[in-house]
């Protein structure tokens, strides 16, 4: 495999996240305006537009991995141990919140908010572990 420049592998992410994103936002919009046109909505159409949303979400997640991969160490060091207190920080809470609902302290919890949570837990620590010099 030819050597990448972290300019190569980071124009190659944007663009590959700007298709997987652009194919999120068609995913969940047409979706869910079609599954409304419909008077009865089947169960394998839902399953369908369900996965339909969920599977570029998980290709960024991978592609994000692969551009850490791409970068020199330091940056790579930095994303990697901010991916992994993001992923600590959003399981820690995936394990709280089913304690408390297993024990009937709260409802049912949209587990969508968590994917959110991570990204954020994951920015966050990406700019703490970097510092104002990390972009």
């Amino acid at each position: 495999m030819p050597q990448q420049t972290y300019k190569t592998a980071r124009r190659r992410f944007r663009r590959t996240n700007m298709i997987l994103m652009a194919a999120y936002v068609v995913a969940i919009l047409g979706g869910s305006y079609y599954l409304k046109t419909l008077e009865v909505e089947p169960r394998w159409l839902q399953i369908t537009i369900a996965f339909a949303t969920a599977v570029p979400l998980v290709l960024y997640l991978i592609s994000m991995l692969r551009y850490f991969s791409e970068t020199d160490e330091y940056t790579r060091a930095i994303h990697l141990k901010a991916f992994a207190y993001g992923a600590v920080f959003t399981v820690s809470l995936v394990f709280i919140i089913g304690a408390l609902q297993m024990f009937d302290v709260i409802e049912n919890f949209e587990i969508f908010w968590l994917g959110v949570l991570f990204f954020f837990a994951y920015g966050v620590s990406s700019m703490v572990l970097g510092g104002k010099d990390f972009t």
